[in-house]
C-alpha cells in the first residue's frame, strides 16, 4: 500500500542517520561541548523556507562529553518521544497524532470566471457554468469551523476587480463560458498586470489547451503551491498590440488606437490578482477521526500505521536538525585546531622521541616517492588533510599528471563527474641537443641544459622554456550521495577498493578497529554528513546526505617560476628524525623537504632577502588564482549573495568565483572597517564556485543590509517597501521566483519575522569546492627525449603492449631488454646521462640500468624517463637536480601551540643559526653516530650506519674497524667491514665486502682487490663489493 511504502522510505532514512552516527564514530579525536535539551521539530515551514544552518555566536568552552555519548542520548530521548509520541506534531493534512484535536487546513477550490449578462449574484454563471458553486458555499462536514475568508468564486469585470484571497494549496479553475476566445496568462509582476503588457507575462493556457480540455468535460486548473501574489489576465488572440490587450484593458482606462466597445463584454477587463496566504488560524480546522480514504492511503491503513509514519517523520527530521548542528560543530572544532592543510602520514615505527614518529613527514612528505619507470604517474601514497574543517585521509595517490580539460566548454564540463581531463603537453627537447649528432654529444649538450635549470642561470642556456613548473593540488567537495564510489583521479596503480559507499565505510570502520591496514593502500577515509533537511512537497523530514570527495590534479603555470622563489621550511622535527640530524641544505636534499613560495609579487629579485612579517596577497594567490573549480578552465562566476558582489582583492574588478581564491574584497566596509577580506574566519582556505549539479548545493534566504538595500536596484527597493508595508502575518504575502530577482537569487519573498514585522528577503543557492596547493613539479625535457629511438607503445597496441614484456624480457640484462617502451616501463633516458642509480625507498620503482630494444632491436642501456623528486646524479653536475617542489600547508600551523612553537624556535635560533650550527656538527656524531655510503656500482648505492658507541671506540681508538650490514638496495644487502684511521684525520676505507647479509666474514689470506668466498659460499671482495662497489664515504 501507499502508507507501507512511505513507512519504508522512513525506516531507509532513519537507517541512513544511524549509519552518519557509526562515521562520527569513527572521529577519535573530536569532541564536542555537553548535550543540551533538544527541542521537538517544528510544523514544516512554507516554501521559499530557509534552510537549516549553523547555530549562530562562537563555540561554547571545553567540552565536556564525548560526540558518540551525546548521540546516543540524543537517540534515547527521540525513541523516548516516538514511543508516546509527546511533541512529534503531524503533518498539515493527516489526522495521525491525536485525532479530533490536530488543526488541519482542508484546500478549496476557487472559480475564475468572466461575467455574463446579469448574472453576477451570488457568484454564480448562467444556469449550469460552475452548477451551482455560491460564494457561501459549505464548507464539508468534516470541519467544525469556517474557513472561507473571502467568495470562492471571482468573476473578471472592471467593478469587480478586487483581489481574490486564497491559501496554499488552493486550486483555482478558469471556466471560459461559451465564449471561445479566452486563454489565460500571468504577468510578471503588477505594473505588467497594470499595463496589460504581454510581453511580461507568459501564457498558461492557450486555446488549443482549453479545447482539449473541455472536450474531456475538464477545464484549466492551477496548483497555488506557494504563498505570494499572482496577477493573471486574457489576451485577444491573433492581433499585435494594441489591440490584443483588448480583453485585459481596465474599462475606466481608453487605450490609445482601435479596441472593442467597452460595451462589449470583452472588453470589460478580464484579469485578476490573486493574493495566496498561509493558513491562519481563522481557517483551520479540527482534524476528524482517521480516515484512510480521506487521505489517499489504501483501506487496508490502520490509525496505528498513520501514526508510525507521523512518528517517524518526526524522528527523522529532529535527528536531522541534530546532526547538522553536530557535523557543523565538529568542522568548527576541526578549523579551531587548525588550517587547512595536511595533518600526517601513515607511521611505519616511532621512537624514543616525538619527533621520532611520522608527521606530515616520514620517508618523505605525504610520502612521496619516485615512480620514474612510468610515463605520467607521481608517486604519492596515504596522507591524512583538512579541507574547509573537513577532516580525510587518502587512499595510496600515485596520481597522473594531468589538467582539466580546457578544450570544453562549461556545459560540457559539468556534464561528467568526476570532471574530464587531459594530459599536459611536455616541453620540447632544445634544439641544440638534438642537433648535437650522436648519442654522446645529445648527452653531453643535455647536461648543461640541466646544469642551467639547477643553477637557475639562464645565461648559460636560456632554461625556461624547456623547463616549464606545473602547480598540482589537493581538491575537495561535498558531493550529492549516491551509492556508487567514483574514482576520483586517474591512477595507474592505486583505485578505491570499494562496490560503494557503504561497503567503503563498514571497511574503513573495521580497519579503524583492528588497527589493520589495508595491504594495496585503496581504502581513503571519505566522511558523508547530513548538510540539510530537504523540502519534498512542503514536508522537511527528508536528509540531505553529502559525501565528501577529493581529487589529485595539476595545472601548468602560465609564466616561469624560478626556484629561488622557494627555500626549505624550517621544520626542525624532520631535521632531527633521521638517524643523524640534519641541516636544512642538507633536508633540501631529500624527499622530507617542504617548501615556501616568496610572498613577493611583482617587487620580487634573484637573490634579494626574504621578506619577513605579516603579508595578505602573495605570490601564490595569484597562482591559485590559474586553477579551476569544478566548471573548468572556462568557467565564469560571480558570487552576490547577500546582494553585493565579491571582486578581486587587488584592483577591485569582478571577481571570477569559478576559479580558486583566497582573498576578496567588497564595496561595502564591515563591522571592523574593512573592505578587503580573507576566507572562512581563520584559515588559510582557497575557494571556487561551481554550478556543477553533482556539488551539493546549500541554500540561504535573508534580509538584505539596509546599506546594501541603498545601492540595490529599483525592483528589490519597491519590493522591501511593499512588504514592509503589510503590517499583519496574514497580509504579508509575496514571493519572486528566480526569473524575477538580480544578484544570482533564486527566489525572494515577503516573510513575517519574530519582531512582529514584514521584511523582504532574497534567496541564495551555491555549490563550492576547496583546494590546497600540493607540489610544483618542473616538467623536462626528458620526457621527450629518445635519442635511441626506442618505439613507445600505449594499451590501443595491445600486441605490441604486451610485446614488450613478451617471452619473460625482464631488462636486466642486454638478452633479457624489453622490446620497446610503455606507459609503466617508461625507459629511453641514456644511462650515461646520470652518475649513478640510488633507489633509498622501497616503494621507488624507478630501478637502475636497464635495457630496451631499440628499432633496429640493438639493446641499449637506459634510465628511468618519468618524474623525480631528485634527479640521480648527474656527471658534472653538483649535487641533485630536484623536479618536485612539495609546497602545501600544514594543518597544525593554524594552532595557536604551533605558533607559540614556531616563535620560541625563532627566539632561540633566529640570531644562532652560525653557533647553533656548530655545536650540531660538533656533536652531532657522538650523539648520532655516523651514516656511510657504499660508492656506487653497477648502477646503485646502500647506507652504512655506525652507532654512537662504536663511532666514540674508534675515535678513543679503542678498535680501528667494525663490521655491519649496509641498507637494502637493488634487491640485496652487503656484510661490509670498514677501517676508521683516527691518526689520518678520521679516514674511512673498506676492507672487505660480501654479497649477502648474512655475518659470514671474508677469508684473511684474500689479496688486494681479490675475490674469493666466505664459509656459507657467499662471494665476498677485498677492499671492493663482488657487484662493484669501490668502497666507502662519509655522509654524515
Amino acid at each position: 500500500s501507499a502508507l507501507e511504502q512511505r513507512v519504508a522510505t522512513l525506516e531507509a532514512q532513519l537507517a541512513t542517520v544511524m549509519q552518519q552516527i557509526q562515521t562520527l564514530s569513527a572521529c577519535t579525536s573530536c569532541s564536542v561541548p555537553a548535550s543540551t535539551t533538544t527541542s521537538a521539530p517544528s510544523t514544516p515551514t512554507s516554501a521559499p523556507s530557509t534552510p537549516t544552518s549553523a547555530p549562530s555566536g562562537a563555540m561554547p568552552g571545553t567540552p565536556s562529553t564525548s560526540e558518540i555519548q551525546e548521540l546516543r542520548e540524543l537517540l534515547a530521548n527521540l525513541s523516548a518521544k516516538v514511543a508516546n509520541a509527546s511533541g512529534v506534531p503531524g503533518r498539515d493534512g493527516f489526522c495521525t497524532i491525536t485525532p479530533n484535536t490536530t488543526e488541519v487546513y482542508i484546500p478549496v477550490t476557487r472559480y475564475v470566471y468572466r461575467q455574463s449578462g446579469s448574472t453576477e449574484n451570488n457568484c454564480v454563471v448562467g444556469g449550469d457554468a460552475l452548477r451551482g458553486v455560491a460564494a457561501t458555499a459549505t464548507a464539508p462536514s468534516m470541519l467544525t469551523r469556517a474557513y472561507i475568508t473571502d467568495t470562492n468564486c471571482r468573476w473578471t469585470r472592471g467593478m469587480y476587480n478586487a483581489p481574490m484571497f486564497a491559501y496554499k494549496g488552493d486550486t483555482l479553475v478558469f471556466w471560459r463560458g461559451d465564449d471561445k476566445s479566452n486563454n489565460v496568462w500571468q504577468f510578471d509582476d503588477k505594473k505588467a498586470f497594470d499595463e496589460c503588457d504581454f510581453d511580461r507575462a507568459r501564457l498558461l493556457a492557450g486555446l488549443v489547451d482549453f479545447e482539449g480540455l473541455e472536450s474531456a468535460g475538464k477545464n484549466f486548473t492551477l496548483t497555488m503551491g506557494n504563498a505570494g501574489v499572482y496577477y493573471f489576465g486574457s489576451s485577444k488572440t491573433g492581433v499585435a498590440d494594441p489591440d490584443r490587450r483588448m480583453y485585459c484593458w481596465d474599462s475606466k482606462v481608453k487605450p490609445t488606437g482601435a479596441v472593442a466597445s467597452q460595451s462589449l463584454g470583452w472588453g470589460r477587463n478580464i484579469k485578476l490578482e490573486v493574493r495566496v496566504l498561509e493558513p491562519t488560524a481563522e481557517v483551520m480546522a479540527v482534524c476528524p477521526l482517521y480516515d484512510p480514504s480521506a487521505y489517499g492511503v489504501s483501506n487496508g491503513g490502520t490509525q496505528v500505521d498513520s501514526e508510525s509514519v507521523e512518528k517517524l517523520k518526526g524522528a527523522v527530521a529532529a535527528m536531522g536538525r541534530q546532526l547538522i548542528s553536530y557535523e557543523t560543530r565538529i568542522q568548527e572544532r576541526v578549523r579551531e585546531q587548525g588550517q587547512s592543510g595536511v595533518t600526517y602520514v601513515r607511521s611505519w615505527g616511532q621512537g624514543t622521541d616525538a619527533y621520532y614518529t611520522g608527521s606530515y613527514a616520514s620517508g618523505g612528505v605525504v610520502n612521496i616517492h619516485n615512480h620514474a619507470n612510468t610515463h605520467h604517474t607521481i608517486g604519492m601514497g596515504e596522507f591524512g588533510a583538512v579541507l574547509n574543517g573537513v577532516q580525510f585521509t587518502t587512499r595510496h595517490n600515485d596520481y597522473s599528471m594531468v589538467e582539466p580539460d580546457s578544450t570544453l566548454t562549461v556545459a560540457e564540463y559539468i556534464s561528467s563527474w568526476p570532471p574530464k581531463s587531459m594530459d599536459i603537453e611536455y616541453p620540447d627537447v632544445p634544439p641544440a641537443v638534438l642537433n648535437a649528432g650522436s648519442v654522446d654529444a645529445q648527452v653531453v649538450e643535455m647536461r648543461e641544459w640541466f646544469r642551467a635549470f639547477h643553477t637557475q642561470d639562464e645565461s648559460h642556456r636560456n632554461h625556461t622554456k624547456y623547463f616549464k613548473p606545473v602547480l598540482c593540488y589537493l581538491e575537495g567537495a561535498w558531493i550529492n550521495a549516491q551509492e556508487d564510489v567514483a574514482e576520483p583521479f586517474a591512477s595507474e596503480r592505486h583505485h578505491i577498493d570499494a562496490d560503494g559507499w557503504n561497503d567503503l565505510n563498514e571497511k574503513t570502520n573495521f580497519l579503524f578497529q583492528n588497527g589493520q591496514k589495508n595491504n594495496l593502500e585503496n581504502l581513503p577515509f571519505l566522511p558523508t554528513a547530513i548538510r540539510s533537511m530537504m523540502d519534498v512537497g512542503g514536508e522537511t523530514f527528508q536528509p540531505n546526505l553529502a559525501q565528501w570527495f577529493y581529487r589529485i590534479t595539476c595545472k601548468p603555470l602560465k609564466d616561469p617560476l624560478p626556484t629561488e622563489r622557494m627555500r626549505v621550511r624550517n621544520e626542525l622535527h624532520t631535521q632531527l628524525r633521521e638517524s643523524t640530524p640534519a641541516t636544512r641544505e642538507q633536508l633540501g636534499k631529500t624527499p622530507r623537504a617542504l617548501f615556501d613560495i616568496n610572498p613577493q609579487r611583482d617587487n620580487w629579485q634573484q637573490g634579494k632577502p626574504w621578506p619577513k612579517g605579516k603579508t595578505t596577497y602573495e605570490y601564490l594567490d595569484d597562482l591559485m588564482y590559474q586553477i579551476p573549480g569544478f566548471d573548468g578552465p572556462n568557467g565564469n562566476l560571480l558570487d552576490q549573495s547577500f546582494g553585493t558582489t565579491c571582486a578581486t582583492y587587488i584592483g577591485n574588478e569582478p571577481l571570477n568565483t569559478a576559479r580558486y581564491t583566497r582573498y576578496y574584497s567588497m564595496l561595502m566596509k564591515d563591522a571592523m572597517g574593512r573592505s578587503e577580506k580573507k576566507r572562512a574566519f581563520n584559515d588559510y582556505l582557497f575557494a571556487a564556485q561551481t554550478t556543477h549539479k553533482r556539488v551539493n548545493p546549500l541554500k540561504v534566504c535573508t534580509q538584505l543590509d539596509p546599506e546594501v538595500l541603498k545601492l540595490a536596484g529599483q525592483d528589490d527597493k519597491d519590493r522591501a517597501a511593499m512588504c514592509a508595508g503589510f503590517k499583519s502575518r496574514d497580509t504579508c504575502v509575496g514571493s519572486w521566483d528566480q526569473t524575477q530577482v538580480s544578484d544570482q537569487a533564486t527566489g525572494a519573498m515577503c516573510s513575517w519575522t519574530s519582531r512582529d514585522e514584514c521584511v523582504y528577503k532574497k534567496c541564495w543557492e551555491q555549490r563550492w569546492s576547496y583546494a590546497l596547493p600540493l607540489e610544483v613539479i618542473y616538467m623536462t625535457p626528458l620526457t621527450k627525449w629518445n635519442p635511441h629511438n626506442i618505439e613507445y607503445y600505449d594499451r590501443s597496441q595491445k600486441d605490441e603492449y604486451d610485446g614488450v614484456t613478451g617471452g619473460g624480457r625482464n631488462g636486466k640484462t642486454p638478452a633479457t631488454a624489453y622490446k620497446g617502451t610503455r606507459q609503466d616501463l617508461f625507459f629511453r633516458t641514456p644511462a650515461s646521462f646520470f652518475r649513478d642509480a640510488k633507489n633509498v625507498d622501497a616503494a621507488d620503482t624507478s630501478g637502475g640500468v636497464t635495457y630496451v630494444l631499440d628499432k633496429n632491436n640493438k639493446a641499449q642501456d637506459v634510465r628511468a624517463s618519468g618524474h623525480w623528486i631528485l634527479f640521480p646524479e648527474i656527471e658534472t653536475i653538483d649535487g641533485n637536480v630536484r623536479q618536485r617542489w612539495p609546497v602545501f600547508p600544514v594543518h597544525e600551523e593554524g594552532n595557536t601551540i604551533w605558533k607559540e612553537t614556531k616563535a620560541l624556535e625563532e627566539l632561540i635560533m633566529g640570531k644562532n643559526k652560525k653557533e647553533i650550527q656548530a655545536i650540531i656538527d660538533e656533536t652531532r656524531s657522538e650523539a648520532y653516530g655516523a651514516t656511510l655510503t657504499l660508492l656506487t656500482g653497477n648502477g646503485h648505492s646502500h647506507e652504512i650506519q655506525i652507532s654512537p658507541s662504536e663511532l666514540l671506540d674508534l675515535k678513543a681508538g679503542k678498535r680501528d674497524s667494525v663490521t655491519k650490514v649496509s641498507s637494502l638496495a637493488d634487491g640485496h644487502q652487503h656484510f661490509v667491514k670498514v677501517n676508521y684511521d683516527a691518526a689520518n684525520g678520521g679516514k674511512w676505507s673498506m676492507d672487505w665486502c660480501t654479497q649477502s647479509s648474512d655475518t659470514d666474514w671474508c677469508p684473511s689470506n684474500l689479496a688486494p682487490n681479490a675475490c674469493g668466498q666466505t664459509s656459507a659460499n657467499v662471494a665476498c671482495c677485498q677492499d671492493v663489493c663482488p657487484d662493484g662497489h669501490p668502497g666507502v664515504e662519509l655522509v654524515h
